[in-house]
């Protein structure tokens, strides 16, 4: 007898109710899709965005504090003196001449400053440049007042100056004071005015990559109006003329001005839709906005969703036309899998068991195929016959429980699966399923088992190959993904789950879409799809995205599963993540084109040797440039050639010095150099032993010192003091060349360049007015010696010495003569001060284990950084004792210097930092605390991670704290970390005084 087909046939208004649900959810999807599509593009434009502004506020930020730095005046410096001389009357035409020698010298060396003016204490100009006098109104007037007040350099902001639209400048007011210190009179200020189109403007014109639409700008709040300050990419209106109103609720600069926050949605000056990020350049009134059209943001997303929508359709069309072809198909393969389960269903025995007699009453015919017994011997056996000793005990065992629980009521326990392993008629044995079933007669006592007994011995042999493979998969360090053709997930393993942060329960079954980034060409998933759909293995790279959506890169090879048939079922992914590798393989290869790019741009010329011939390998282009050869000619040239090659210039002692090299390390030295014309010109060497490419060879770096040494020459014994400057900087130069390799020391190259600037400026001016006094000089000296020769001593001729005299004003040069020397040698000491902080900073030639003081560590590190420091935080000391302790001392500066920094960053306006020192046992600690915005405390655990950050897009590498980490690992040291949002933080270094026994010698630690 057939059971009855239940096969379910969907009605018309089932079909439609299906149809609806299908369109509702393809909408749903569709409008996910659009919500995902326009969001990435949003967030990507908004990352590029914070990156421009940020970079753009600290380029300008930067111009402007190099400026002021630059223009302000030394107290009782050369300009001071010569103003008062001026406004005293006292020799005014050599006093003017001079000052307009010190402005000419600052309009050579800033070729910004369109003109300059001095005026005195009542606003009144004394002395101008060749521009129109800059209009004293209000805002001039009152800037004037605070520098005098404040004793420090200002900005004028931008103002018209012309009659044209182009004529707009920016001016920098700085105070002239006279006297010593103690007793310092501010006599008048100086004006700059200064051209915005000449460094500027380009600087915020300037994009990093290319966009049609994208801009920055600069802007500022005037009463009830917004003023563009800037040239505008999508306007020819001329700076300071645009102007927008600014309660404009939907102009992004008007907005951010108003205070509605940085990133922000509206228009810009045309009221074009644009995504804007807008950032306060600090110490100014300035307002930079980065922003870019909507049209450009949403492009790519518009044009991926008509393409998405317009296939949705199709699909639709096509799964509702093949919809009840699908279904029938289903139902045929379901009667026919349930016939067919019939058919097959004899290959199992079915068996009755008497309890009461323990005979088996019934035994169908397929015994004879599972056991190799006949129907009637296999009546005449028992259970102990059947089963093997262990599995006869285990039913022993179990069955009287089995009868007690069903008796007692729970019915649930009335059939019951095991496995038993039967012997066979020729002796061997087969694992077997049983499936028994608990007969009850009428009374409801049990009397009988009925059983259905399968040959499972195959299976639990596939079932130990699978659960191997299985063990074995779940242990691959790579990823394994299986899918059926519907690409639907069916098995992964640990390491995916690893790797992607799904568990198991949600990603089976979802489809491997789930991981698309978006950033995978689209050609990638057409080429593999091609592939497989052939029945082709398909190898490449996908970047996938993780479930807390982190972005990563893997390597997949996919591989289809086929049936024994040659049917394909599945697919089989094998995945590994090469993110870090790739990252590392880019960092070689931007860290390769940056040595490229310093290798050809540098000033210096290198030459490379073969160190045991001395042939040259390998030249710069600045070599080519000094010595007047092609790069082809300078590698068969040899060094007699390019040397003077006159004693001790000669190719035998330049063979000497790479020697010398090769034997003991670095060398440096002067040289005489000849070029292609002949010209012998003096260059400092410097020779470094290097392995290239397995082999020895050495490294020469050729600076051009001719200038240099014939001033030497020149000035004798009055230059002798800048000599041995020039000596200090060569040596500062090159110990900082050698600490750039530290990660960090970047950003400190424009704070030890606005401490080098004004010193060196003030000295370079300084001594161009001693050349002038020393021709006044000579002069003088001239005519006495005509006097001294001829035939008497009282004569007319001393009438005309003593008139020179008196009109190059001999006393005075005397007297300021002296204090220009005492002005440059302070200049010379603050620079000496700066030189001897950094190579105290760096330790340069030090990076072995010895005993060193913290404290001198910390103060010179803190002198290092003050630039960062001075105008965010005061620091305050609260050291105790501390000895000496066995460490690298350049390395745990550049964990101070890290941790200064950090600090300075945290503290959004002004405040504090403390540095407190003890000890505690054998160790030691410094402690740096900052009254910062704090770390929320999800992010502490990640610190010390590598290229984790808390900061802005572009203001962090996220390195700094990792190298620090390390650097006190090294250092058998441990950092604590303390913070709280809102209130700032505290870390505290815990060294060891001495290095643990065993520990690495000295003259043997690496830098990390």
């Amino acid at each position: 007898m057939f059971e009855r087909d239940n096969t379910f046939a969907p009605t018309n208004r089932q079909w439609l109710a299906i149809a609806v649900g299908v369109i509702i959810l393809l909408l749903t999807g569709l409008y996910r899709v659009h919500v995902f599509l326009y969001d990435h593009a949003h967030n990507m434009a908004e990352q590029q965005l914070q990156s421009v502004a940020a970079l753009k506020s600290q380029e300008i930020q930067r111009w402007l504090r190099a400026h002021l730095v630059v223009l302000s005046q030394p107290h009782d410096g050369h300009m001071a003196r010569n103003l008062i001389r001026l406004l005293e009357g006292r020799d005014a035409k050599a006093a003017k001449q001079a000052l307009q020698d010190r402005g000419r010298h600052l309009r050579d060396a800033m070729p910004e400053i369109i003109s300059f003016w001095l005026f005195d204490l009542t606003g009144q100009a004394v002395l101008g440049g060749e521009a129109p006098h800059p209009p004293l109104d209000t805002r001039h007037l009152e800037t004037a007042r605070r520098v005098m007040e404040t004793r420090r350099a200002a900005l004028v902001d931008f103002h018209r100056t012309g009659s044209t639209a182009s004529d707009i400048t920016l001016d920098i007011l700085a105070p002239l004071i006279a006297g010593q210190e103690g007793n310092e009179t501010v006599i008048g200020y100086a004006l700059f005015q200064l051209d915005p189109t000449l460094e500027l403007y380009p600087m915020i014109r300037r994009w990093p990559v290319p966009s049609t639409t994208a801009e920055s700008l600069l802007a500022r709040r005037e009463g009830n109006e917004v003023v563009f300050l800037n040239p505008l990419r999508h306007t020819p209106a001329p700076p300071l003329s645009l102007r927008r109103p600014i309660d404009d609720a939907e102009l992004i600069a008007s907005r951010a001005l108003l205070g509605e926050g940085e990133v922000l949605s509206g228009v810009d000056y045309r009221h074009e839709r644009a995504l804007g990020v807008a950032l306060q350049v600090p110490e100014t009134d300035w307002l930079l906005v980065a922003k870019m059209d909507d049209s450009e943001i949403y492009l790519d997303a518009r044009n991926s969703f008509l393409w998405i929508c317009v296939s949705a359709l199709i699909l639709l069309v096509v799964l509702l036309a093949l919809a009840r072809i699908f279904v029938a198909a289903l139902h045929a393969s379901a009667r026919e899998a349930h016939y067919r389960m019939l058919a097959e269903s004899g290959s199992d025995m079915v068996w009755l068991y008497e309890l009461n007699t323990q005979r088996f009453t019934y035994v169908s015919p397929s015994v004879e195929q599972l056991r190799g017994y006949s129907v009637a011997e296999a009546l005449q056996q028992t259970m102990q016959d059947v089963l093997t000793p262990e599995s006869y005990q285990m039913v022993v065992d179990e069955l009287p429980k089995w009868v007690a629980a069903y008796t007692a009521g729970d019915m649930s326990l009335r059939t019951r699966h095991y496995e038993v392993t039967q012997n066979r008629r020729d002796g061997t044995s087969i694992q077997t399923e049983v499936v028994a079933t608990l007969i009850t007669d009428e009374s409801g006592r049990i009397t009988h088992l009925q059983g259905v007994s399968r040959d499972i011995t195959e299976r639990k042999k596939a079932e130990d190959e699978l659960r191997k493979l299985s063990l074995a998969a779940e242990q691959s360090p790579v990823s394994i993904v299986i899918t059926n053709l519907n690409a639907e997930i069916v098995y992964v393993n640990e390491a995916f789950v690893q790797a992607t942060g799904y568990p198991r329960e949600e990603i089976l079954g979802q489809n491997p879409r789930i991981l698309q980034s978006g950033r995978t060409p689209k050609a990638s998933y057409a080429e593999m799809w091609a592939n497989l759909s052939e029945g082709k293995a398909w190898r490449g790279e996908l970047y996938n995205r993780r479930k807390d959506g982190t972005e990563y890169l893997e390597l997949a090879s996919i591989t289809p599963i086929r049936q024994p048939a040659g049917e394909v079922t599945h697919y089989l992914a094998v995945k590994e993540d090469i993110t870090d590798r790739r990252r590392i393989a880019a960092a070689l290869a931007e860290s390769e084109e940056k040595f490229r790019t310093i290798y050809d741009t540098i000033n210096d010329a290198i030459f490379v040797h073969d160190a045991a011939t001395g042939h040259v390998l390998d030249v710069n282009a600045s070599a080519c440039q000094m010595y007047g050869y092609t790069r082809e000619q300078l590698l068969k040239l040899d060094v007699s050639r390019i040397s003077a090659n006159v004693a001790p210039y000669t190719l035998d002692v330049a063979q000497k010095y790479i020697q010398l090299t090769l034997e003991h390390g670095w060398q440096a030295f002067e040289w005489q150099a000849r070029d292609s014309t002949g010209r012998i010109f003096w260059v400092a060497v410097n020779l470094q032993a290097v392995q290239i490419g397995g082999s020895q060879q050495v490294l020469a770096v050729v600076r051009d010192i001719d200038s240099r040494k014939r001033a030497e020459e020149a000035l004798q014994q009055a230059l002798a003091e800048a000599k041995a400057l020039n000596a200090k900087l060569a040596e500062a130069q090159s110990q900082l060349l050698q600490s750039e390799k530290m990660a960090s020391i970047g950003q400190l190259a424009a704070g030890v360049a606005h401490e080098l600037n004004n010193p060196i400026g003030f000295v370079s001016s300084n001594l161009g007015t001693l050349d002038d006094y020393l021709d006044d000089i000579f002069a003088i000296t001239d005519a006495y010696e005509a006097v001294e020769s001829g035939p008497c001593i009282d004569c007319s001729q001393l009438d005309a010495v003593r008139a020179l005299k008196q009109q190059k004003d001999f006393a005075y040069i005397k007297t300021d003569i002296v204090q220009l020397m005492a002005e440059s040698k302070d200049g010379l000491s603050r620079v000496a001060k700066i030189v001897h902080d950094l190579k105290d900073f760096s330790r340069a030639g030090e990076a072995i284990q010895q005993w060193a003081d913290l404290h001198q560590g910390l103060d010179s590190t803190l002198n290092i950084v003050w630039n960062e420091l001075k105008y965010k935080c005061t620091v305050n000391k609260d050291y105790g004792e501390l000895p000496p302790i066995w460490c690298v001392p350049s390395q745990l500066n550049q964990v101070f210097m890290n941790l200064l920094v950090n600090a300075a960053h945290a503290i959004p306006e002004k405040g504090e930092i403390t540095l407190r020192t003890g000890r505690r046992d054998e160790e030691v600690f410094v402690a740096i605390s900052d009254t910062g915005s704090g770390i929320a405390p999800e992010h502490l655990s990640r610190l010390f991670e590598p290229f984790f950050t808390t900061k802005p897009v572009g203001k962090g590498t996220g390195l700094g704290l990792s190298l620090a980490y390390s650097i006190v690992q090294k250092h058998q040291g441990h950092i604590e970390v303390q913070s709280e949002l809102g209130k700032g933080t505290t870390f505290t270094i815990w060294l060891p005084i001495k290095a643990p026994e065993g520990d690495v010698e000295a003259g043997t630690a690496d830098s990390p």
